[in-house]
């Protein structure tokens, strides 16, 4: 039952910061090329707004439940090393913590990124993490 609760909460998570750099990438910037530079910069304030309060929590209980289900999947490290199901949750999970402390350090303690200052990187990302996590069970 505690599996099942903290994966839900996962998943819950993971569809709010997806969500997030799904409307960024693909909704906001479009409107970028359509409305006046001020009209732009007031909508991405209003965008920011509401997200500011929500996504960062959203990413760090995703972080934290992932951890906690990547222990609960990794099983034991066979004689001929890792399975190929190992592998792909360990490439997953490296990517969902170098999101987790780009967000965090970003976030809440005001560390902006040298490179990748945009959200296209980490929405790619998200996007390689749900292609992992929907193969890595078949592989």
């Amino acid at each position: 039952m505690t599996y099942l609760v903290i994966k839900l909460l996962h998943i819950f998570s993971v569809l709010i910061y997806g969500g997030f750099l799904f409307t960024d990438n693909l909704i906001l910037m479009r409107m970028q090329k359509t409305l006046s530079k001020e009209k732009y910069e007031e909508v991405r304030a209003y965008f920011k707004d509401f997200t500011k309060v929500l996504v960062p929590k959203a990413l760090v209980i995703a972080v934290v439940s992932g951890i906690v289900l990547f222990y609960y999947s990794f099983g034991t490290i066979g004689e001929n090393g890792f399975s190929n199901f190992q592998i792909l949750l360990s490439i997953k999970a490296i990517l969902g913590l170098w999101l987790g402390a780009r967000g965090v350090l970003q976030v809440f303690f005001g560390i902006q990124p040298f490179i990748f200052k945009s959200h296209r990187l980490p929405f790619i990302l998200v996007i390689c993490i749900v292609f992992l996590s929907q193969t890595m069970y078949y592989i």
